[in-house]
């Protein structure tokens, strides 16, 4: 089993150092493309902007294939999560994973304790590629079902940059904290309207990685939201200069609020907030938010 990695960021690096440290066999690639042989497993940690490209500069010989997805994110122009987008880009017989949890890519290089999800559909390898990624310090949790996963993924960068906001405008730790309350509340309520299973399995890659993302600046979309205060989004986006899902996530909350005929208030207001740029009156509209939920 040989596994081949697209995606050189810091993240791609951290899983080639953890399969690499497990002895077995791993490869990393950028923007080259790149040829998925027989027993190899495809791991793609790229943005979910560019899995359809990374796709399309790839290469299957073989008509059954292996998939891991570390991507935490929706696309812009089709709303699609992860998993469906391969789906959608790939005509084969796909065993899909998606590797998601509370996990900085920095923290994980330097080998400190770790838990993450691996969620799976059909489940073909799943305890080898377990087996592949664990170690003492970075431990993998198989769970049945990836949705959950990746909305929560998804959902949880966009509240992250509330919480970041919280920072920017000097709140402390009691209003961030009651954030991610109505954050978890309203994926509990999502993951309803859409029918989507979650169960104590998958913690570490819903509310784990909500809590890590929401309370620690080393986030991108948190520090998007703090440098919202006194910025402008073009101005954040150049500063942070990397990918910000949560705010290419922005696009996609009406549609999914539409289609789980739910209400979605903390994400709506980030939505808003983003769209209006209110710098101006930046306290007074947050604080009559967060005063009204």
């Amino acid at each position: 089993m040989n596994i081949k990695i697209i995606g050189n960021g810091a993240w791609g690096n951290a899983l080639y150092s953890v399969i690499h440290r497990n002895d077995s066999s791993v490869q990393i690639f950028g923007h080259e493309k790149v040829i998925i042989e027989k027993d190899d497993i495809l791991v793609l940690s790229v943005p979910a902007q560019a899995i359809a490209e990374a796709l399309e500069n790839t290469t299957f010989l073989e008509d059954q294939v292996t998939i891991i997805n570390t991507s935490k994110g929706i696309d812009n122009d089709t709303h699609l999560l992860p998993h469906q987008i391969i789906e959608s880009n790939l005509d084969k017989d796909i065993d899909y994973y998606a590797l998601i949890g509370p996990s900085f890519a920095k923290e994980v290089k330097s080998m400190m304790p770790t838990i993450v999800n691996l969620g799976y559909t059909k489940g073909i390898l799943k305890d080898e590629i377990k087996e592949s990624f664990q170690t003492d310090y970075f431990r993998v949790r198989l769970t049945k079902g990836v949705e959950a996963l990746e909305i929560s993924a998804a959902f949880k960068n966009i509240y992250a940059i509330a919480c970041g906001l919280t920072q920017g405008l000097g709140y402390e730790t009691n209003t961030r904290v009651k954030l991610m309350v109505l954050a978890i509340e309203e994926l509990n309520r999502l993951f309803e309207g859409l029918g989507v299973k979650i169960d104590s399995e998958k913690i570490p890659g819903t509310i784990g990685d909500l809590v890590l993302t929401c309370s620690n600046q080393e986030s991108r979309n948190f520090a998007f939201g703090k440098l919202l205060v006194s910025k402008s989004v073009e101005d954040c986006l150049k500063e942070i200069d990397a990918t910000v899902e949560g705010y290419n996530s922005l696009a996609s909350v009406e549609y999914f609020k539409k289609k789980g005929n739910v209400k979605l208030p903390l994400a709506t207001f980030v939505c808003d907030f983003v769209k209006e740029n209110q710098r101006a009156e930046i306290k007074k509209y947050f604080d009559d938010f967060v005063r009204s939920v």
